[in-house]
């Protein structure tokens, strides 16, 4: 087992930071608590691996000024000399976006590496990659701990080891793979993109989407939000999880039949205690009498787009048909002669829909046009007509 170095300090990070932004490359990997037993999302553990040592940098003593004492580090993570090898990165590159402003540059995802293999048609996890490519299993049993807990037991500490301990192998065995197939180019073009990934997530009417989740109808949503937004605040005052202040399947039900009276409220199953004291629990009973106004229209850039075949009629619809059957057929062969696997990874339902509207110049990466170019060429068939925007033809 690498040694492992526990750091809880400013003075501690910035020296481990200052030999991390000397190397070639870092392992990295994030533990966070994403609304599990806190409100809201918070780091809790930084593990980095510098090819011969583990480092477990703890952000909860920096508190409250986190982001000067993580400083140091971040500027690392920023440094385009440093890659970064991560194993399915979306979720901490958003993270550190998100609550700090930090875009990583240089990343290196062993998930995208394994994905570009076109083995399984499924993200595969860190686990069952370190199994498939080195041969033994690792300890998964932390991975829904308390990592906000301090102090962090042994186990929690080899948990979070593990998971940047065997990156450097991993990759390495990996882009071999990739380089005999002649696919490293396209797991380099799609590692990246990653560095453009933003957290973005719209905040204006955050109940619409659990709202369409559990099935709500539009007479019952006025309510619905009311009550999401009532179960936020007091999750945020109790420092919660929204669940543990009233479960998603109790908010759908109390939208539909809202509670009338003080003793409804006494004997309401599933709602927290605070929902039945002053203020909140007045709140709540004042909601099934309220003249709640419509949610309304949604501004034009926040609307999810309906699918081309519902927008387009004419001439235009005839050439977005044209575009989706080529498309198809594309796909279809580059499936009989590579396999399905392969044909979903460079042209899933979701891109064909895509490279319809936008043109595959757009949508596509470099890799994927001259893939399909070669399939297209083998097979008597002409990409031009997909370079552009549909609405340019």
């Amino acid at each position: 087992m690498s040694p492992i170095h526990y750091l809880t300090t400013a003075p501690q990070i910035a020296d481990a930071a200052a030999h991390f932004a000397t190397l070639p490359r870092i392992g990295i990997d994030l533990e966070f608590d994403d609304n599990r037993y806190r409100y809201g999302r918070h780091l809790a553990l930084i593990q980095v691996f510098d090819g011969t040592a583990v480092y477990l940098i703890d952000p909860l003593p920096l508190e409250p000024d986190m982001a000067a004492g993580l400083a140091p580090l971040f500027a690392v993570l920023r440094d385009a000399a440093v890659a970064k090898v991560f194993h399915s990165c979306k979720s901490d590159i958003l993270l550190l976006d998100e609550l700090f402003g930090v875009t990583c540059r240089t990343i290196v995802d062993t998930s995208v590496q394994f994905t570009l293999l076109a083995l399984e048609d499924n993200n595969i996890s860190l686990g069952r990659l370190i199994q498939s490519e080195l041969g033994f299993e690792v300890d998964k049993g932390e991975q829904k701990s308390n990592w906000l807990k301090r102090p962090l037991t042994e186990a929690q500490k080899e948990y979070a080891a593990n998971d940047v301990l065997y990156l450097f192998e991993l990759t390495d065995r990996l882009i071999v793979r990739l380089q005999e197939q002649g696919r490293a180019q396209w797991a380099y073009e799609e590692n990246e993109a990653l560095e453009a990934v933003r957290y973005g997530r719209d905040e204006t009417r955050p109940h619409l989407r659990l709202a369409g989740k559990f099935k709500v109808q539009p007479a019952d949503l006025p309510m619905f939000r009311e009550l999401y937004n009532l179960r936020d605040r007091v999750a945020r005052q109790l420092d919660r999880p929204s669940y543990m202040v009233l479960s998603n399947d109790r908010l759908a039900e109390l939208a539909r039949e809202p509670i009338q009276s003080a003793g409804e409220l006494r004997q309401a199953g599933g709602l927290h205690p605070e929902l039945r004291r002053a203020p909140y629990a007045d709140e709540l009973l004042a909601l099934a009498s309220a003249d709640l106004a419509p949610d309304g229209p949604l501004p034009p850039d926040q609307r999810r787009p309906q699918p081309f075949r519902r927008r387009f009629g004419g001439p235009v619809a005839a050439r977005a048909e044209a575009r989706e059957t080529l498309l198809t057929t594309l796909k279809n062969h580059l499936a009989a002669g590579q396999g399905a696997v392969l044909a979903n990874t460079v042209l899933s339902n979701r891109l064909i829909g895509d490279v319809v509207e936008q043109g595959s110049r757009a949508a596509l990466r470099p890799w994927q046009r001259a893939l399909l170019a070669e399939v297209a060429g083998q097979n008597g068939l002409e990409m031009s007509s997909l370079e552009e925007p549909l609405n340019a033809g």
